[in-house]
């Protein structure tokens, strides 16, 4: 969905990545599936430098475009507490912790102060009756256009966006965490819509 949306606005989506467990068919000509057809190391580094923006998950090749300072949306962030919150030009969102006895998200603050927003493996959650959920493909599509919109200056933003980014940066602040996260944003639409998260 968000690579439908990047060839929308007039531009290639370019699909990277070593290792792919199928080839992409979307029929569509501007979702190039080179991580599937034409990879190499060479070239790799070259759509990192050259891209308008990269989206990326917590593997991989995320750190490449960072090399050559190339505006990253990093999606689907897991610990909580590992989020790339002094990175300038970049823009992230978390997963959701569900929490199946009681039926519902955790907070951030739980996460930070239960030390949950540490975990990095699968039975760790597991063992707290945790399920992880991954971003779905319209919020990761709703922070690709974020990104769009802000690099070629048409974001808007609200006071009561710029409450929310406070709030989600007051939960590090106060733990003395990350020190001061003024470079970094949380996903706009992401807040919008889970605003329960920040309690």
């Amino acid at each position: 969905l968000a690579m439908q949306e990047v060839v929308s606005r007039g531009y290639f989506a370019v699909r990277t990545g070593a290792i792919v467990e199928r080839p992409l068919n979307t029929g569509n000509p501007g979702i190039i599936d080179y991580a599937a057809i034409a990879r190499t190391d060479f070239m790799d580094i070259f759509l990192s430098a050259k891209c308008r923006f990269f989206v990326v998950d917590t593997a991989g090749i995320y750190a490449l475009p960072l090399v050559f300072r190339r505006p990253v949306v990093s999606v689907n962030i897991i610990p909580l507490e590992h989020a790339p919150l002094y990175s300038e030009n970049r823009i992230f969102m978390p997963k959701k912790l569900w929490l199946c006895n009681e039926k519902r998200f955790m907070t951030f603050r739980e996460m930070l102060e239960s030390g949950i927003g540490r975990f990095y493996k699968t039975e760790q959650y597991e063992t707290q009756g945790i399920d992880i959920i991954d971003n779905t493909p319209e919020e990761i599509t709703a922070l690709v256009v974020e990104m769009d919109k802000r690099i070629n200056g048409s974001w808007e933003t609200s006071d009561a966006d710029e409450k929310l980014q406070k709030r989600f940066q007051s939960l590090f602040t106060t733990r003395g965490l990350k020190g001061e996260l003024s470079l970094s944003r949380i996903g706009t639409e992401f807040l919008r819509q889970n605003k329960g998260l920040l309690e």
